[in-house]
């Protein structure tokens, strides 16, 4: 017996030997330690430097080094479907960006909001891939009730949060500020702003902000060094259907989705976590009109449901003057007729070049209001 024993206690102790072997070569040769290792920063610092960010954190912050833990570390399945999402959602957010005159890397924001997951909601009730408020949301122009709650749809959330971000940083004139307004709002930064003296330095003004939005900023760059460098850690996005894969309809009139996914061959389930704004199933009546967004693939016979015609030709929308104008002729509108009652080859004088310019508009902006022909 005793012999066993010995035998027993020897295997353990080479078991663990080799173990804690295994794990010093792992933590002395793990790229996530060597990125964030506060003694030699220099190469992490310029990783943050390369990504010219509007804003900047210390290498050594503490929660930066946290945050990049858990992206890079114990996190990094959750970070691997963060990252598909990543490549569905960027291109709409560039989109809205561009638009309004934004920096591009303010992306990386709904990344630390929400690991941009667009039906998330938070104890505080914020919701959507931006993290909107019930009250902030309506301030900026969105439906929030339950019937629809467009914190969830991803195209006005989008535009919404860009604004308000736009807003916040014509308001404070530095970014560092304009997040932390966004995460804890003006009023709390302007007593911040109070408490520290007057001083907008944000050195100065952090410590009066409230804890989670002093940690506002290296959540954001976090965010941004993990979309820009995964693939050093060992991470690969995981797959999600892409955005040109998808198609939008705009829909007037009341419309189940459940009826509708049956109509094309989604599950209820399936068209619902398209369109998670639609919070009872269902698109109400609106002369606005709402979005429902359906696989590219399934796109005519969803048109075909919800304009109840079955006999649809879709054509790419073009700004081209030609296609235009057949369309037009197809649907029997000439544009001199709309403008003076009589065709164009009655008309005792040719147009001119500014009238010509009219028409030719016209003509494209009747084109850009349909989608397809109905044959017979």
């Amino acid at each position: 017996m005793s012999k066993l024993l010995k035998c027993l206690y020897l295997t353990l102790m080479l078991v663990m030997c080799m173990t804690a072997q295994a794990n010093s070569i792992d933590s002395s040769t793990s790229p996530l330690k060597a990125a964030i290792d506060c003694d030699d920063a220099s190469d992490f610092s310029d990783r943050l430097e390369g990504l010219e960010l509007p804003l900047s954190t210390t290498a050594c912050d503490a929660h930066l080094q946290r945050k990049l833990r858990d992206y890079l570390g114990g996190g990094s399945a959750s970070t691997e479907r963060m990252l598909g999402r990543a490549n569905q959602y960027f291109p709409i957010f560039e989109y809205y960006l561009e638009k309004h005159g934004m920096p591009e890397s303010m992306k990386y924001l709904a990344v630390a909001e929400s690991m941009l997951v667009p039906g998330a909601v938070s104890s505080a009730r914020a919701a959507g891939l931006w993290q909107l408020m019930p009250a902030t949301a309506r301030e900026m122009g969105l439906r929030v009730d339950g019937t629809v709650d467009e914190r969830l749809d991803m195209y006005r959330s989008t535009e919404a949060a860009v604004l308000m971000l736009k807003d916040l940083h014509q308001q404070f004139g530095d970014w560092h500020l304009a997040l932390a307004a966004y995460n804890c709002g003006p009023g709390r930064v302007r007593r911040a702003i109070r408490a520290a003296g007057g001083h907008t330095y944000y050195p100065k003004v952090k410590p009066y902000l409230p804890r989670e939005s002093q940690r506002y900023v290296a959540a954001y760059v976090a965010a941004a060094y993990t979309v820009n460098y995964y693939g050093d850690y060992g991470l690969t996005p995981a797959d999600y259907l892409l955005e040109d894969s998808v198609a939008s309809i705009n829909v007037y009139r009341r419309l189940s989705l459940s009826r509708l996914a049956n109509a094309i061959g989604l599950t209820s389930k399936q068209i619902r976590k398209m369109n998670p704004s639609y919070v009872r199933g269902y698109i109400p009546v609106s002369k606005r009109g709402y979005r429902v967004r359906v696989p590219l693939a399934q796109r005519q016979a969803a048109q075909e449901y919800v304009w109840g015609r079955p006999n649809l030709v879709l054509f790419d929308q073009l700004d081209d003057l030609e296609p235009a104008k057949q369309l037009a002729a197809d649907l029997d509108f000439e544009v001199s007729k709309w403008l003076f009652g009589c065709s164009s080859v009655n008309l005792r004088h040719q147009p001119s070049i500014a009238q010509q310019a009219v028409e030719e508009d016209m003509y494209l902006g009747f084109f850009s209001a349909y989608s397809a022909l109905a044959m017979n």
